[in-house]
Formats: C-alpha cells, sequence, structure tokens
C-alpha cells in the first residue's frame, strides 16, 4: 500500500502542474546508499518516515475470514519534497506543489486507483513544519547538504492483516443456575 500512497501523490502533483510536462516529479529515496542517481532539474518525493497512525491504534477486532482478527495497521506516511535546480526554480516548482496538496487535502476515489481504493476511503496530506535541528538531521541521515524542501505528512494507509487463524465468535452462551443450600 506504502507504493500506491507514493504514486497517488505524485499523480496529484502532476494533474495540478501540466504545464511543467508529465514526469517533473519522481520518486527517489535521496538516499545517499541508493544507487539510482539523484535527477538533476526534478522535482522529488521521498519517503523519508514511516510509522503506526497514533489515533488508530486500538481498534477493535474486524470479522475475517478466519473469524475475529486484528484490524487492519494503518499508517502515517511522512514526505520530503525538493526540487533539484536553481534557487529560484526550485522555488516556483515547491510553491505548485503546496498549491496541489492544498487544493486536493484529501483523496478518494477515482484520484486513489485500486487496489488503494479497495483498502481506503480517504488519503489525508497535511503539510508539516519540522524544526531547524529536526531538518537538518533529516538531511544529514540521508547523507545530503540540506535544500529548500516541504515536509508532508500522509495518513492513512492500512496494512491488511495476513490471514491466519482468528478468534472465533460466540455461537451459544449458557448460563446454568444452581441452587444454593
Amino acid at each position: 500500500m506504502i507504493t500506491e500512497v507514493s504514486d497517488a501523490l505524485r499523480d496529484v502533483i502532476h494533474r495540478a502542474t501540466p504545464d511543467y510536462g508529465s514526469s517533473w516529479v519522481v520518486l527517489h529515496s535521496l538516499s545517499q546508499a541508493d544507487k539510482t542517481p539523484v535527477p538533476e532539474s526534478k522535482g522529488i518525493l521521498a519517503l523519508i518516515a514511516v510509522e503506526e497512525h497514533d489515533h488508530m491504534r486500538n481498534r477493535p477486532l474486524t470479522e475475517g475470514g478466519a473469524g475475529l482478527v486484528r484490524a487492519p495497521l494503518s499508517l502515517k506516511l511522512h514526505y520530503l519534497a525538493t526540487f533539484m535546480g536553481e534557487h529560484d526554480e526550485s522555488q516556483r516548482r515547491l510553491a505548485r506543489i503546496v498549491q496541489a496538496f492544498h487544493s486536493t487535502p484529501i483523496l478518494r476515489p477515482p484520484l486513489l486507483q485500486p487496489p488503494l481504493a479497495d483498502e481506503v476511503e480517504t488519503v489525508t496530506i497535511r503539510l508539516v513544519g519540522p524544526t531547524h535541528d529536526q531538518r537538518n538531521q533529516i538531511w544529514g541521515a540521508l547523507g545530503r547538504a540540506g535544500r529548500l524542501s516541504l515536509f508532508y505528512e500522509v495518513d492513512v494507509a492500512p496494512v491488511p492483516v495476513l490471514q491466519r487463524d482468528g478468534a472465533a465468535r460466540v455461537v451459544e452462551h449458557r448460563i446454568k443456575y444452581v441452587s444454593a443450600p
């Protein structure tokens, strides 16, 4: 599901910016360990962190094929968006990304394609502002010099439970009354 969310975000940007062409934003890790070269004059959308969604953590068991099973795991995805080019052009391109996500903060079908649309009703996008230290830590962890960038938090991307034996439902409940002496 994570890849499908990344693809959906990239598609939102491309739909909102047809004047820049259909592939000006690419998905890349930005990590020094990634052997794929960082493309020049391209926008980059990088998934930088994945965590469990706090508000969806303790959902009740759901009905599955094998009985009651845990609810799908809901994730909060953290993205960094930047543009690899000169500073003025970076500002213009990042402004268009902000405009695209501000205009479409909640993705629903038909913007969500199967199989993602089969798993979630919506995907919510929020601009977040890490502190200067957090930004420096992110770029330092990526092994790159800091650049003008945007940070987004995206939820919910459910991870379905692997099919295993679940807990069965109570079919019959009996109460026996015993007389006290």
